[in-house]
């Protein structure tokens, strides 16, 4: 770290090097024990320095600095250093109203505590390094997730983006003052997510497969539902819905597409009856600003909105559960419109002790939704357009068709030159 120089005059001078310069500086002595003490103190207060316990002064003479261990005529400035629960809660304390998804945001929560769990609470934010965050991702990849799961590569890269982002946050407050050490990451394996499957596709394997729990569970993670069954669901949620709110979005998710948390955002201004339009409010797409995208509205979709506005047209907000039990006043209602938690509660409670309990939530619409615009043959940029896709990964995850329909395109490319060859054979 540091090193003495005996000049030809006998005076020693001392070279170190620190944050990646090398500095020299006369120590006026030509006494070697002298010399050897002031090295071990330099040694110490550089190392105070690195570990955030010592402040370096702006506009500083480094050298001088360190060879005054850090008084420069005071006394040295001793800070108690920002740990990663420090940080992750100024971080949380300063995020603007709505900047995040309720969802993200609860997310974001599980991911600081995984961070604190593996690193320490008490571990000091700007010592977060390669080796930290290499070290963090080799046990996080050991542990299990939901349903007892290996937790994915895709988790844990989610996780690393978290603190990348709370990083960034505090560089901009000079909490830290280096970009964040992300290079040379080594991540598991990625394997793709299965496709998603029909109904019928899943019952199959489970029935023809020696498949423990755990595998079942994420068989039905991947259903998607075809246009019969979507219609049967609706039937179902029609008539066993316990509040109003439940069926007309439902129906809306089914035909349209939307993620939960956009049904919940959507306001009664963004349907557009007459020009049979749906404006979707998106958060996902940019970070800084609330963008839109329009999906048509089916003719049965129509029918269903039409007679809800009609009869709940008092909230801003489309979907609003006027159940006093569940939100206290009608005024809660209006200003707050459905929580999350509340909106997967009620479909739930829906579905539950009937056959489609399989579905999961409210995404199981979605997939579905895209799926079949798919196996009819919908061209791949409308269906992007519709529900926000901005990736190939993402496309590829839902670029699939019905088995018949992948029987029916190989069929039209082979099915008369099989015809030939039998004949050429008899």
């Amino acid at each position: 770290m540091a090193w003495l120089e005996k000049k030809n005059n006998g005076i020693y001078q001392i070279s170190f090097r620190f944050a990646g310069q090398r500095y020299k500086k006369s120590l006026k002595t030509k006494v070697e024990s002298k010399a050897e003490s002031r090295k071990t103190r330099i040694e110490e207060t550089i190392q105070l320095v690195e570990q955030g316990r010592l402040d370096l002064p702006d506009d500083v003479d480094i050298p001088t600095f360190l060879l005054s261990d850090g008084k420069l005529n005071n006394k040295p400035i001793i800070t108690k250093p920002h740990t990663i629960a420090d940080v992750f809660n100024q971080y949380l304390e300063n995020i603007p109203e709505g900047a995040l998804e309720e969802n993200s945001l609860y997310t974001a929560k599980i991911h600081m505590k995984h961070h604190k769990s593996i690193l320490g609470s008490k571990f000091s934010f700007k010592n977060i390094d390669v080796d930290a965050l290499q070290n963090y991702i080799n046990k996080r990849s050991q542990q299990k997730g939901r349903r007892e799961r290996i937790v994915s590569t895709t988790t844990i890269k989610k996780e690393i983006g978290t603190l990348s982002s709370v990083w960034t946050w505090a560089k901009n407050r000079k909490l830290v003052n280096t970009d964040f050490p992300s290079s040379n990451l080594k991540f598991p394996k990625l394997y793709d997510k299965p496709p998603f499957q029909t109904w019928k596709q899943i019952e199959q394997q489970i029935s023809r497969e020696n498949l423990n729990q755990t595998k079942v569970e994420e068989l039905w993670d991947c259903l998607y539902l075809t246009l019969e069954e979507i219609d049967k669901v609706l039937d179902f949620v029609k008539e066993n819905a316990r509040h109003d709110f439940i069926y007309p979005m439902v129906v809306t998710a089914a035909h349209t597409g939307a993620r939960r948390s956009e049904l919940i955002r959507s306001q009664p201004e963004d349907i557009d009856l007459y020009n049979g339009l749906f404006r979707i409010r998106e958060k996902k797409k940019a970070k800084d600003r609330v963008t839109i995208r329009t999906v048509p509205i089916s003719p049965a979709l129509n029918t269903v909105l039409e007679k809800w506005l009609k009869n709940h047209s008092s909230s801003s907000f489309t979907f609003y559960n006027m159940c006093k039990k569940c939100k206290g006043s009608e005024h809660d209602a209006e200003l707050t419109g459905l929580k999350v938690g509340e909106a997967t509660h009620h479909l739930q409670q829906t579905l539950k002790d009937s056959k489609w309990s399989k579905i999961r939530g409210w995404h199981v619409f979605r997939h579905s939704f895209i799926s079949n615009c798919a196996s009819k043959g919908v061209d791949q940029r409308m269906i992007d357009e519709w529900v926000g896709h901005t990736t190939e990964a993402m496309r590829r995850r839902y670029r699939h068709l019905f088995p018949d329909s992948q029987a029916a395109a190989l069929e039209s490319v082979f099915g008369k030159r099989e015809q030939s060859l039998v004949l050429d054979a008899s």
